[in-house]
């Protein structure tokens, strides 16, 4: 009599089995042919793409191991930084040159102890700060051929604090107890120059000199020209003034000299001592109605024959 096990060609991975202990020898044989149909692994060509797959990745990780090792060689990376780039408390120390491509932002630039720090750039060297809002305050641009500062106000101060130039919108000031300008033309001046003193240097005169235009001189109160060890000269092309409003004009030496003035012919010889030869450089100081001054003989009337040609 024959019993067919359900299911087991199917679905069922075990046969149904009865507590006969006849039937366990066609229920191994059975379980034994299902196995037989129904191998579990990876075989055919599933296995030999798994172990190119496998082949292939062990091979990247090799080259990928061999470049960075190749990478930290030639950077040459170790415990205390990268090549002569070491990681010092507070920041980065540079022992040699460094090459910028593009930008640097850092809060502080220093040199070594006792090395002084160089910034070269091939083409221009900018500097520049901006606000917090990022809005630009300043900048300092160096060119191959002109220095630019775009600031407020530009302050040289010395090792001590003390201004010794200052630059603004409005002002410029001269800090220094001396402005010393040593160019052989001089300084030129395209509007006016105020100053309480100027003084030339040593042994040396002091020119003030306009070769095209004017020189002019003004003075709330006082002008005051003074030579303590030479002379004072002034000199023009036509005419030299010398006037006062509601004061007068003083000359106050104990001689003045006027060589190149006019003398008169003396008048008939009326009057007493006129040839004497005691008195013949000796003259007395006329003037015209117009102003102008001539000599005339000590003896006489402050007159002259022809005052039309000395007075013209």
């Amino acid at each position: 009599m024959t019993h067919v096990i359900p299911y087991a060609d199917k679905i069922t991975p075990e046969p149904i089995l009865h507590n006969n202990s006849g039937r366990e020898t066609k229920a191994d044989s059975i379980r034994n042919s299902y196995n037989s149909q129904f191998k579990v692994g990876i075989y055919g060509w599933r296995k030999k793409c798994l172990y190119i797959l496998v082949m292939a990745l062990m091979i990247m990780m090799i080259i990928n191991l061999a470049l960075t090792l190749w990478v930290l060689k030639v950077l040459d990376f170790n415990s205390e930084g990268m090549g002569q780039l070491r990681i010092v408390p507070g920041g980065l120390q540079l022992l040699g040159q460094a090459l910028m491509l593009d930008s640097l932002f850092a809060s502080t630039i220093k040199s070594r102890r006792g090395f002084p720090i160089y910034l070269e750039a091939s083409r221009n060297f900018t500097v520049s700060t901006r606000d917090s809002h990022g809005m630009l305050q300043s900048r300092l641009y160096l060119g191959h051929d002109r220095l630019e500062v775009n600031i407020a106000r530009l302050e040289v101060r010395d090792a001590k604090g003390a201004l010794l130039l200052g630059a603004g919108q409005n002002s410029v000031t001269v800090g220094a107890d001396t402005l010393t300008i040593s160019s052989p033309a001089g300084v030129t001046i395209q509007t006016a120059a105020q100053t309480p003193f100027v003084k030339a240097p040593p042994s040396k005169p002091l020119v003030l000199e306009s070769p095209t235009r004017s020189l002019e001189m003004h003075a709330a109160q006082n002008i005051v020209l003074e030579s303590r060890a030479g002379d004072i000269s002034a000199s023009c092309l036509t005419t030299f003034r010398l006037r006062s409003v509601a004061g007068s004009i003083r000359l106050d030496a104990p001689s003045i000299y006027m060589p190149k003035l006019k003398s008169a012919l003396p008048l008939p010889p009326s009057a007493p001592h006129a040839h004497d030869p005691h008195h013949q450089n000796i003259y007395q100081l006329c003037a015209c109605a117009n102003g102008k001054l001539f000599l005339a003989p000590p003896h006489g009337a402050c007159a002259a024959r022809e005052e039309s040609l000395i007075c013209r």
